[in-house]
């Protein structure tokens, strides 16, 4: 459970409320649909967990300012929630130093071998619109042919 449970669940049922409330009339309608989405969020996120709830800090936020204009001045309760989430210090550590050493040298396996696959790929797809740029006149043979060659030279990393 997180600590800004109580309100998410209150702004869910006052979002819930503003959006019939909004949808009574045809021109604030686009209002009582992001009122809806918004009860939706907060009923949505108040069954998460603290660590979770701190990747939607933004929408948090952005909804804070959302109900604070369209529903003040109960909707300055959606403030709290932004609040505790945004002052949220969670930290992640690994359960295991084993493990990770050996997810790190499997990622970095993997990171490697797809360097080189983007190298290989780059360089046909280098020596292609150099021959298109030729063909259409662009470069004459002497630049087409030191081009290649610059690409054949090995590259220190």
């Amino acid at each position: 459970m997180n600590k800004s449970r109580g309100f998410c669940i209150a702004m869910g049922i006052l979002g819930f409320f503003w959006g019939v409330v909004y949808s009574c009339t045809l021109i604030l309608l686009p209002v009582a649909i992001y009122c809806f989405l918004g009860a939706k969020f907060y009923m949505d996120s108040s069954s998460l967990t603290d660590s979770q709830l701190s990747s939607l800090k933004h929408s948090f936020i952005g909804y804070a300012i959302f109900f604070s204009i369209v529903g003040f001045p109960l909707g300055l309760l959606s403030i709290f929630p932004a609040v505790f989430v945004s002052s949220n210090n969670v930290t992640i550590t690994s359960v295991s130093e084993d493990n990770s050493e050996q997810k790190s040298t499997e990622a970095e396996a993997v990171a490697e071998s797809k360097v080189e696959s983007k190298n290989e790929t780059s360089k046909e797809e280098t020596i292609e619109k150099l021959e298109h740029l030729y063909a259409e006149g662009l470069i004459t043979k002497e630049e087409l042919e030191r081009a290649k060659g610059d690409l054949d030279k090995p590259t220190e990393n």
